[in-house]
């Protein structure tokens, strides 16, 4: 109880922090549109008569950027929040919380309060992450179909830009929304490469640069439309079979990480009914429970050490 003051004090700390970061992303936002309208206004005052549409650049601050990439949100891809950020944010907020409460018992308040704010802080990041690798693992496995489709599109007879339309009709979701994203990009002016440069830059997906940069260059070079869009999906393709192999191979590592972590439970719980002392001083004693903490904060790490080492192995 006597920690209950400062244990309420960093709580609405820990909240005012994550308060403050969706306000500098909510303003960020509200002054884009400021500039844009104040743009147009300018606009019009200048040159009455009528003029080609202009697209704006995003106009978020740096550290709202900075911010957004550090907890791997994306405000430009709502579609990929299979939890809402708010609940995310709140969620945080709950674990940070009590991670402050129970690290401070353990580390005393100058060590539990920070490392409690940054396990809330890792918590909210670790969801964001999870839903954006997500969504684009499923744009992924589908582009060996998209890039198929506008094969038979343009073999068909009919144009790129009518092509690209056709994908937002005929495949599944996300890439349907993605692709709908593109088409109106087009539909205000930009080049159908540099709709799918921002498709990369949304997703992250290197097989959309590649797609990107194929037609840039065979607007400027010419040549078979069809024959080289082949040629990529057949490249995309074995890419795509390739990381599927990856995954497949690194079930044996997960495998392994996975009884790493469950071992030392086991054998805990074994030696809890053979000699209940031993685990008595690990629960009881204050030195055994800081001894414990630093084990638990070890392993943790382990496993993400093998969880990055997994994912570089399939990126290469």
């Amino acid at each position: 109880m006597q920690h209950a003051p400062i244990f309420a004090l960093a709580a609405v700390l820990l909240l005012s922090l994550v308060l403050g970061t969706v306000f500098l992303v909510r303003a960020g936002s509200s002054r884009q549109m400021r500039e844009r309208v104040r743009s147009l206004a300018r606009q019009v005052e200048a040159a009455p008569v009528q003029r080609s549409i202009r697209v704006g650049a995003a106009n978020r601050s740096p550290f709202a950027l900075r911010v957004l990439r550090f907890f791997r949100f994306d405000p430009d891809i709502p579609q990929e929040q299979v939890i809402p950020w708010p609940v995310v944010l709140l969620i945080g907020v709950g674990v940070g919380a009590g991670g402050i409460w129970w690290l401070s018992q353990l580390l005393g308040l100058v060590l539990g309060v920070p490392c409690g704010i940054g396990v809330g802080v890792q918590c909210a990041r670790m969801i964001f992450g999870w839903q954006h690798a997500r969504y684009c693992d499923a744009v992924f496995q589908q582009i060996p179909d998209t890039l198929g489709l506008m094969v038979r599109a343009i073999r068909a007879g009919l144009p790129l830009a009518d092509a690209v339309r056709n994908i937002t009709t005929e495949m599944p979701s996300p890439t349907k929304e993605e692709f709908s994203r593109v088409v109106g990009d087009m539909a205000i002016g930009r080049s159908v490469d540099t709709a799918l440069v921002r498709l990369h830059e949304r997703t992250g997906l290197t097989e959309y640069a590649f797609l990107a940069v194929t037609l840039g260059l065979q607007s400027q070079t010419g040549g078979s439309l069809a024959e080289t869009l082949d040629n990529l999906s057949e490249m995309v393709r074995k890419r795509v079979a390739m990381v599927k192999r990856a995954k497949a191979l690194a079930g044996e590592a997960k495998a392994q990480a996975g009884l790493l972590i469950i071992l030392p439970f086991i054998a805990a719980a074994a030696m809890s009914f053979i000699q209940p002392f031993y685990i008595a001083a690990f629960t009881q004693n204050p030195t055994g429970q800081r001894m414990g903490l630093i084990g638990l904060g070890l392993m943790l790490l382990g496993l993400l050490t093998i969880r990055w080492l997994i994912r570089q192995a399939g990126r290469d």
